[in-house]
């Protein structure tokens, strides 16, 4: 019973799954933010919006940390990226790899920006953008490195778009930002706007 305790307990991180009426929340990772409530909810803030949501246990699935002496494998998974190209929610624009977790993850429009911000508030900057297709589809891979370069590491996510890359990789469908009008034009080589969407993007993003 203490150790099924101590899985939620604050800073554990975990994976919402199984909700219903907030169903785009399903697969998002985030962290526990206290100890459980009486009725049985945790508070977790999600990745990425940083939004606190209170989910049921039942609706969680606790995300183990990789041992810190594991080496470093890759592999494709063609149907991770089958399954991102083939959704039309707003709320899978961008994938991206979260290296703490050891899992994948996708954000949407205003997540994707606030985390470019968060990578140039760091010293993160982006060195490349290389145009890649699914099925058909195009696509912005983002790639960008810390200015110390022993931090870098193959990106995981670079490695399923069949780049060799050291750094932090975000796969960006070139989808306009404001109305989902696919094969928009790019912005600063990392947003998409369509014509008519161009002014209220770029106050937005």
């Amino acid at each position: 019973m203490a150790a099924q305790l101590d899985a939620y307990a604050p800073g554990a991180r975990v994976r919402v799954v199984g909700l219903v009426k907030a169903a785009r929340h399903n697969g998002t990772l985030g962290t526990i933010q206290k100890e459980p409530a009486p009725e049985g909810r945790v508070a977790v803030a999600l990745d990425g919006s940083g939004k606190t949501i209170a989910v049921k246990k039942e609706n969680l699935e606790v995300v183990q940390p990789p041992p810190k002496d594991a080496p470093k494998t890759l592999a494709r998974h063609h149907q991770l990226l089958a399954e991102f190209d083939g959704s039309r929610d707003p709320e899978t624009l961008a994938l991206y790899y979260h290296v703490r977790d050891k899992a994948f993850d996708a954000y949407d429009a205003a997540e994707y920006n606030a985390q470019m911000l968060r990578y140039y508030a760091a010293g993160i900057t982006c060195v490349a953008v290389a145009p890649r297709r699914i099925r058909g589809n195009e696509y912005l891979l983002v790639c960008l490195r810390y200015e110390d370069l022993d931090r870098n590491s193959l990106c995981e996510l670079g490695f399923q778009c069949m780049r060799s890359f050291c750094g932090v990789c975000i796969l960006v469908k070139r989808r306009c930002f404001v109305c989902g009008r696919p094969g928009a034009p790019t912005y600063a080589a990392v947003c998409c706007f369509c014509p008519g969407c161009e002014t209220r993007g770029l106050e937005t993003f």
